[in-house]
């Protein structure tokens, strides 16, 4: 089975005013997220506030549970299975609660091809900005408080099945609503978790450039590095 690369996020357009306009957010975000995000960075996410609006966030990926005991979580948590996000504790309270969009103009997997390893990213056809289906909570109070968030993962479409046997809830438009209000019924929310019709994505190779690690003390050649395990099978 293939490797899944990061997700990737470019900041100039998760800050502009087209996403505040596209999600209808109250604001723009407060700080600019690294041009990359890779699990435990911050993301954007837009979810439903007790104002009744719309807030545009930056939230921790690796979603870090109320109960938990400490703020390093003992398992990854980037991602949560549509077909049991109503059954692991982890997820159960912020399936029913707490439900928001990750926002990213694109996502990123790898594929072996003649032993080597080639990013590919993943974006709509349309040109406007992913939101994944998203779940995040709260840990903490006072000063150490922070939120996180997790997307949700679902089959795969025709085109991203030769990448990988997982990718993420793409929600529609018209689904915003639904998936963000607190009233909704979980029948309903859970006929959303499906993956996005092939035809609405678009899929390119990317440049290994863009995923290159700092370079060590030792200052050795940079070099583009996949992560060791896909994140879709936690």
């Amino acid at each position: 089975m293939c490797t899944a690369g990061y997700f990737a996020s470019r900041a100039r357009a998760q800050v502009d005013g087209d996403v505040r306009d596209f999600f209808r957010t109250i604001e723009e975000l407060a700080g600019i997220p690294k041009t990359r995000i890779r699990p435990t960075n911050d993301s954007p996410f837009v979810r439903l506030e007790e104002d009744g609006q719309r807030h545009l966030r930056l939230l921790r990926w690796g979603l870090v549970p109320a109960w938990s005991k400490t703020e390093k979580f003992p398992y990854p948590t980037y991602n949560a299975r549509a077909e049991t996000v109503t059954e692991k504790a982890t997820f159960r309270e912020p399936f029913r609660r707490r439900r928001g969009l990750m926002t990213w103009i694109s996502y990123v997997e790898w594929r072996d091809e003649q032993g080597a390893k080639i990013p590919y990213e993943f974006s709509l056809a349309s040109g406007e900005p992913i939101a994944f289906a998203g779940l995040w909570d709260r840990w903490g109070s006072g000063d150490s408080a922070f939120e996180s968030c997790t997307m949700i993962t679902c089959e795969p479409n025709d085109l991203a099945a030769p990448y990988h046997d997982r990718m993420p809830v793409i929600l529609q438009p018209e689904d915003f609503d639904g998936w963000m209000d607190p009233k909704s019924d979980p029948k309903d929310l859970l006929a959303l978790l499906r993956p996005l019709p092939a035809e609405q994505m678009v899929a390119v190779p990317a440049n290994p450039d863009d995923f290159k690690r700092p370079s060590s003390k030792t200052k050795k050649p940079e070099t583009a590095q996949p992560p060791p395990a896909s994140l879709f099978d936690f």
